[in-house]
């Protein structure tokens, strides 16, 4: 019988688990939220194809973008048209 290790994030050992499928970032949404000196933006980076949207502003704006920059960009993103996904 083979014992699979997992290591947690502090490199303790964790016997009897197995170790979970590595995972890559392929794309990142960011979101400042602001305070009163500043309006919330927010952009969104794809990292296959190297793509970074514009920053927007305003809450209303950011809203908005962050329901529908992930799969806006999706349907247009080079990488995945290559790949068929």
């Amino acid at each position: 019988m083979t014992e699979q290790h997992n290591t947690s994030a502090a490199g303790a050992s964790t016997p009897g688990r197995r170790a979970p499928a590595q995972r890559h970032v392929v794309a990142a949404l960011f979101v400042d939220f602001g305070d009163r000196d500043r309006e919330p933006r927010a952009r969104y980076e794809c990292v296959p194809c190297a793509y970074r949207s514009h920053v927007v502003t305003g809450a209303a704006a950011v809203a908005a973008f962050v329901e529908t920059a992930a799969e806006a960009h999706r349907i247009v993103c080079p990488s995945r048209q290559e790949n068929h996904q």
